[in-house]
C-alpha cells in the first residue's frame, strides 16, 4: 500500500510522551511492506529537528514543516497573532499549535506529485487538513474526551485560576472539535474498547466505522536484575497531561503512605516532562522528582516495580507498555490496563483501583524478588508477541485495507 501519515510531531523512539514513540514503531513496521510518507512538523521541543534528520538519513520519507520559534521579533509577533486568532476563532489550542500551515503546503504538493491508497491522520488535532483526493481516510484518536463536570476542586491557588479557566474553556473546544472530526473519516481507530464505545455513544453515526487496535513500540533491551534497586518504584509521565498530575497526587497523598506502613523503605521516583510546581512540590523524604530527563531508560532499568495509578483519561498508557516491554513488574489500575486486554490471554500485570489494594500489590512485589522476576519475564514475552513494530503494523494494515476496500465499494456503487 501507499500510505500517507499526517502526524502532530516526528516519530522518535525516545520521544517525550506516547505519540512520537508509537509513531516510530508504526513507521518502522509499516515500511517493511509498504511505501510510507510521513508529513509532520518539528518545533523546539525534545530534539524534534534531530529526529527528522535521523529519520531522513535512515531512508524514511519524512517531510516536515518548521514550527520552531522564529528568529526575529516581527516573525515572532506574526506567529503569536496567527495562533491567537485561530484560538479566538474557536480552534482548540492543540490544533492551533500542531496544525502548522506549512503542513498543508506539503500536502498540496504531494497531491500533485504522488497518489496514496490511504491517508492516516494521527490525532484529531490534525483533522482539519485537506488530504489528497482518492485516498481512503483513517483517523487515529489518541485520547477520547468524554463529557465531564467542571472540576472546581482543581483550580489550585487563586493565582492559578486564570490558567485553570483557560484550560477549562480549551478542553470544551477540543471536546467539540473531536466529535466533529470523527464524522469525516472512512475509519476511526481507537486504542481500547472503552474508547471505541465512547466514540460510538457520542457520535452514533460513526459507530460502524470504528475499529480497535492497541498500539506498539520498538522493543528495548532488557536490563539484568543487577541493575535494579530493590526498593525503588517508578512512575513516568508527561505532566502537561492532567491524568498524570492527578495520578501523582493520588500516589503521594494516599498510596505511598499506605505502602510505607507495609514497606517502610520504599523509594518513589516521579520522572517526566514539564512537571508543574504542584508536581515539583511533591518531592520530599523518599520521593524524588526528575524533570525532563533526556531518556527514562536508566530509571526504568533501576526500578524494582513500575507503577501507573491513573484514574482519569482515555486511550492506552505508553508508560505501561514501556514497562512491560522492558520486562518490569507493573502495578496499575483498571484504567491503566485498558488496551492490554485485546488478546486471548490475561495481561501480565497487577491491577488495583483503591489506595490500600494498590499499596498491598506493590508491597507484595517488593517483598518477593521471585514474583517480580517471573512477572517481568511474562511481561516481556507478552510485549514481544503483541506490541512490537511488526505486530502493530499488521493490525494497522488490516484496518487500512478495509478502509480502501470500503472506499472502492462506495465508488463502484456511485
Amino acid at each position: 500500500m501507499r500510505i500517507l501519515i499526517v502526524a502532530p510531531m516526528p516519530p522518535h523512539p525516545d520521544g517525550a510522551g506516547a505519540i512520537p514513540i508509537l509513531l516510530h514503531a508504526q513507521l518502522v513496521g509499516l515500511s517493511e511492506r509498504n511505501e510510507v510518507t510521513v508529513v509532520t512538523s518539528f518545533g523546539d521541543e525534545g530534539g524534534e529537528a534531530d529526529a527528522i534528520e535521523r529519520l531522513t538519513d535512515a531512508g524514511f520519507d519524512v517531510l516536515a514543516a518548521d514550527r520552531r520559534q522564529p528568529n526575529t521579533a516581527l516573525k515572532r509577533w506574526r506567529r503569536r497573532l496567527r495562533l491567537a486568532s485561530k484560538w479566538l476563532a474557536g480552534t482548540p489550542w492543540r490544533a492551533a499549535w500542531f496544525a502548522d500551515p506549512g503542513i498543508q503546503a506539503i500536502l498540496d504538493r504531494l497531491a500533485v506529485e504522488k497518489s496514496f491508497d490511504v491517508a492516516v491522520v494521527e490525532d484529531s488535532a490534525m483533522a482539519g487538513f485537506d488530504l489528497p483526493r482518492g485516498a481512503a481516510t483513517v483517523l487515529t484518536e489518541h485520547e477520547v474526551l468524554r463529557p465531564r463536570k467542571t472540576a472546581w476542586d482543581t483550580r489550585g491557588a487563586v493565582s492559578e485560576w486564570p490558567s485553570w479557566a483557560w484550560q477549562e474553556l480549551d478542553w470544551r473546544r477540543r471536546y467539540r472539535f473531536q466529535r466533529a472530526a470523527w464524522k469525516h473519516f472512512d475509519r476511526v481507530l481507537a486504542f481500547s474498547r472503552r474508547d471505541a464505545e465512547a466514540i460510538a455513544e457520542l457520535v452514533p453515526e460513526v459507530a460502524g466505522r470504528i475499529r480497535v487496535s492497541p498500539f506498539g513500540l520498538a522493543l528495548p533491551a532488557v536490563a539484568g536484575p543487577e541493575a535494579q534497586d530493590p526498593n525503588t518504584l517508578l512512575f513516568t509521565g508527561n505532566f502537561t497531561h492532567q491524568p498524570n498530575r492527578d495520578a501523582a497526587r493520588w500516589l503521594t497523598a494516599e498510596i505511598l503512605p499506605a505502602l510505607r506502613r507495609l514497606q517502610a523503605d520504599a523509594h518513589l521516583k516521579l520522572i517526566g516532562s514539564a512537571p508543574p510546581p504542584s508536581v515539583l512540590a511533591l518531592a520530599g523524604p523518599g520521593i524524588e522528582v526528575v524533570a525532563d530527563p533526556p531518556s527514562v531508560e536508566r530509571y526504568l532499568d533501576a526500578a524494582a516495580v513500575v507503577i501507573a495509578p491513573v484514574r482519569t483519561g482515555g486511550g492506552m498508557r505508553m508508560k505501561v507498555l514501556q514497562a512491560l516491554a522492558a520486562g518490569k513488574a507493573v502495578v496499575t489500575t483498571s484504567r491503566g490496563a485498558e488496551g492490554f486486554d485485546r488478546f486471548d490471554e490475561t495481561p501480565p500485570l497487577l491491577v488495583a483501583d483503591d489506595a490500600e489494594g494498590f499499596a498491598a500489590a506493590v508491597a507484595g512485589l517488593l517483598a518477593d524478588p521471585g514474583q517480580r522476576a517471573e512477572l517481568g519475564r511474562s511481561a516481556r514475552t507478552f510485549a514481544e508477541r503483541h506490541f512490537g513494530p511488526d505486530a502493530w503494523a499488521g493490525r494497522l494494515e488490516a484496518i487500512y485495507r478495509e478502509a480502501c476496500e470500503g472506499r472502492e465499494g462506495t465508488a463502484s456503487r456511485a
